[in-house]
């Protein structure tokens, strides 16, 4: 009679059978003891033992049957190893070298801007620990709920960015801190080297837009001032507003270090002013369950001692 063996009953075994079990199953079979199995394998007897009544449970056959200090395989046994002794070691060589590929890859999210900063160190700090890796570089401008949920799922490995408030599951270092300039072109018609808010003639703006809060400082600490003058340019990208600015007779607030770095590229100045620059500090972040834990601290400590030579 040929009975039709039920598809969630398989589906549950299925679901239940651990790619270990088949390992400290052939381990056993090829030493013929528990003992010895537990040797090679480098774990106790105990859990092997454990690992073998699973899959009996599953296999629903003993296995094994002990003849005298030997455990002798039961043909169910034979039939199970000859089935599975070429698949298991091709699928195993396949999960480790997966796991070096993965390893291989290091994703980090961070502002566009700061990455110009933070990208350099990572490479040179890889360089020194010989570590042979891929960097995958990530942007983020958007809410910081959004790239905080990245971190939690391990979609990235590592933010860098400006300090939020952390959430118990984040591990947050603080690397240094940035401060702000009043930038316009060289060659602006009004403005030479100063621009005093109130005195002078109030000059359109440009503004950076973002979600980030800390990024709110460069309006909220001169509120007035934002609301009252033109504004002739948002967006996400320093890059675009140094653009803009250049050919432009705008006016804008950009971090220092951008500035030093894209002055004579973007025909910048920066100016006295009245008006508050803001600051900020800038972190690392990386999740508190993530098995390079010690290797990110390395990183961490190599770049806060870098962090000013780049």
């Amino acid at each position: 009679m040929n009975i039709k063996k039920n598809p969630h009953t398989q589906l549950k075994k299925k679901k239940r059978l651990d790619l270990n079990l088949l390992v400290y199953f052939h381990a056993v079979y090829q030493t013929g003891s528990v003992k010895h199995a537990a040797s090679f394998l480098n774990c106790s007897s105990p859990n092997v033992s454990q690992s073998l009544q699973k899959l009996r449970e599953i296999i629903g056959d003993p296995l094994f049957i002990r003849d005298g200090q030997q455990l002798s395989a039961t043909t169910v046994a034979a039939r199970l190893y000859d089935e599975t002794k070429d698949n298991i070691h091709e699928l195993l060589y396949s999960i480790e070298n997966l796991s070096e590929k993965i390893q291989r890859k290091l994703v980090i999210e961070c502002m566009p801007y700061f990455s110009i900063k933070i990208t350099p160190l990572i490479t040179l700090f890889l360089q020194s620990k010989n570590i042979d890796c891929e960097i995958v570089q990530m942007s983020h401008t958007t809410v910081e709920s959004v790239f905080w949920e990245r971190l939690s799922l391990k979609k990235v490995d590592l933010v860098f960015g400006m300090k939020v408030d952390l959430e118990g599951s984040k591990m947050g270092y603080r690397l240094g801190s940035d401060t702000c300039v009043l930038v316009c072109r060289k060659n602006h018609p009004r403005i030479i080297d100063s621009y005093i808010y109130g005195f002078d003639v109030t000059e359109s703006i440009t503004k950076i837009h973002s979600d980030i809060s800390e990024l709110h400082k460069m309006r909220s600490l001169n509120n007035d001032y934002f609301q009252n003058s033109p504004c002739s340019l948002q967006a996400k990208s320093l890059l675009a507003i140094c653009s803009h600015i250049s050919v432009s007779d705008s006016i804008a607030i950009i971090p220092s270090s951008f500035y030093e770095k894209f002055k004579e590229v973007f025909n910048l100045k920066s100016l006295k002013t009245n008006l508050q620059m803001p600051d900020f500090d800038e972190y690392m972040y990386f999740n508190k369950a993530s098995s390079d834990k010690e290797l990110y601290l390395e990183l961490y400590r190599y770049v806060q001692d870098n962090y000013d030579k780049v």
